[in-house]
């Protein structure tokens, strides 16, 4: 049986409540986004599709292994952006701060050894960021481009990321749900 699944470090406590109030400010200007659940919004390390369980199974046993030899990693958002661009936004989203690379490095070395089991390679460079939502149409567009540009960063809320969860995405018309199947802690039993 295929299990739908992907690799994300979650976020938490004070940098979940800034991404809430950004997510509070963004959708008053009232565009026409469809916005990602506070509890779905996590950094993306790798989508991992339909995966049969004996993979999955090889997934987790190189986890298990890769996770120890990481060390925690400290973030923080540092601007509001858009995909492809903001003149023309498809995808909202808050971009983290990785200058030492650190999650750069992270997501290069567990995208390249899981592709080795033969996943599709990501089609595009990874740059850590949270997506926040999708943009179905023009409506009140200008609003939210302003809105976008208004924000500035200038208290650092933290994020540590100490944990990568592999989780079970279930595609439901309400949106997606997510499972986690496995959760591993950064830099444990080094």
């Amino acid at each position: 049986m295929s299990i739908r699944s992907f690799l994300a470090f979650p976020i938490s406590g004070l940098f979940q409540e800034k991404v809430k109030n950004i997510l509070d400010d963004l959708q008053a200007a009232d565009a026409d986004v469809k916005w990602v659940k506070l509890e779905n919004i996590h950094l993306t390390i790798k989508f991992l599709g339909g995966m049969e369980e004996n993979c999955i199974e090889r997934v987790m046993s190189l986890l298990d292994q890769r996770c120890r030899e990481f060390v925690p990693i400290t973030s923080y958002l540092s601007q509001i952006g858009a995909f492809p661009d903001l003149q023309h936004p498809k995808i909202v989203w808050a971009v983290l701060d990785d200058s030492k690379q650190e999650i750069q490095r992270i997501v290069e070395l567990l995208r390249g050894d899981i592709e080795k089991f033969g996943i599709a390679q990501d089609e595009h460079p990874f740059k850590p960021h949270l997506t926040l939502g999708r943009v179905r149409s023009s409506t009140n567009l200008k609003d939210l481009i302003q809105k976008i540009r208004q924000m500035t960063f200038e208290k650092k809320t933290e994020q540590i990321f100490d944990k990568i969860i592999l989780y079970k995405s279930t595609l439901t018309p309400q949106g997606p749900i997510y499972d986690v199947l496995r959760e591993y802690e950064i830099g444990k039993n080094r």
